[in-house]
């Protein structure tokens, strides 16, 4: 079984925002299932046959408390094999059962700090079947040459599609799948709904039909220029913080080292540039890089904090006074981006 969360900026052919409607993604899914010869309808979980307006509509409504940068739905694929799909008869009921399972152990796979957990009655969720795939152009059989790059596969290739909002049903949560693991663990969720098919339909999975955890090396040639990068940003952060907080390059640099350039030291590392730029410095940030948890903040930094906050906030109001003032002085008319407007 493989079930994927599909990165949007990557999607090859399909790639798109998800920051937005969820119509364009939609559109293409619909268009791909009429290639296919077959109707272009959608599930949900509590029926067998929703028009795409509903979907778009239900998941479109469903951002209350959501950033306009934010994402607004997440897409996932859940792809039977070959051998999947031929124990069920690649029967579409089965599948559509079988995939409202994978969304109710979605929605349980997140962990909340209030303990409760999530059902499928609290997504906002629908999907559709597809039936063919087609080759890519670095499958083996293209590399090989016995198959070209968008043909279709032989065999037996029933997928399905999914869009999920990133709000909860009561718009009160935000479920972001590709977040800290501690709250959503992709990886327990996908090998949940491997064993979900085998409970499910009685079957019993082959070797390579079961998620195996990659283990990804990292590789020391790429050290050196790590290294680089970290003191460009490093000059960068010094430049928006009091002398007294500037970091030392070759601290900072022995921390990622010292971590092996994990992902926790770039995540504190954001967080200390993204507070650098906000004026709210953080009071210790070796540490933070170091443990990722951050110091609480003695209260002479506090107050040396909230000063430099406050200068900034000065500086960028006397700049935007400069701004007005010159817009007004500029000669009346009309812009040259103003629209004539027939009424």
């Amino acid at each position: 079984m493989y079930v994927k969360l599909i990165n949007p900026k990557t999607h090859g052919k399909a790639a798109y925002t998800n920051t937005g409607s969820c119509a364009q993604t939609l559109n293409y899914l619909q268009h791909e299932a009429v290639g296919e010869g077959q109707e272009a309808t959608f599930f949900s979980a509590d029926s067998d046959e929703i028009n795409a307006a509903q979907l778009r509509d239900s998941i479109d409504t469903n951002v209350k408390g959501l950033r306009a940068t934010e994402a607004k739905f997440y897409s996932l694929v859940v792809s039977p094999s070959e051998q999947e799909l031929a124990h069920i008869g690649s029967d579409p009921d089965k599948l559509r059962a079988y995939t409202r399972e994978v969304m109710s152990q979605y929605a349980q796979n997140f962990a909340l700090p209030s303990g409760r957990q999530l059902g499928s009655k609290d997504l906002k969720w629908g999907a559709i079947l597809h039936q063919d795939r087609t080759h890519r152009g670095t499958d083996p059989e293209v590399v090989a040459g016995t198959a070209k790059a968008g043909q279709k596969r032989a065999g037996l290739q029933a997928h399905v599609h999914i869009i999920v909002s990133a709000r909860d049903s009561e718009q009160m949560l935000t479920l972001n799948p590709g977040g800290r693991r501690q709250r959503f663990d992709l990886m327990r969720w996908q090998t949940a709904a491997g064993r979900q098919f085998e409970r499910q339909f009685g079957y019993a999975a082959q070797a390579h039909e079961k998620l195996r955890p990659k283990a990804r090396e990292r590789d020391p040639s790429r050290d050196a220029g790590r290294l680089v990068k970290i003191a460009e940003r490093v000059a960068r952060i010094n430049l928006l913080v009091p002398r007294e907080q500037r970091l030392a390059a070759e601290r900072v640099q022995g921390i990622a080292g010292a971590r092996h350039f994990d992902k926790t030291f770039y995540r504190m590392l954001n967080r200390v540039e993204e507070r650098a730029r906000d004026g709210r410095p953080i009071d210790n940030a070796l540490q933070l890089l170091t443990t990722g948890r951050e110091q609480a903040a003695t209260p002479q930094r506090q107050a040396a904090t909230a000063l430099h906050a406050v200068q900034r906030l000065v500086r960028s109001a006397q700049a935007s006074q400069e701004e007005r003032t010159e817009q007004v002085a500029d000669k009346p008319g009309r812009r040259r981006a103003e629209l004539d407007i027939e009424m």
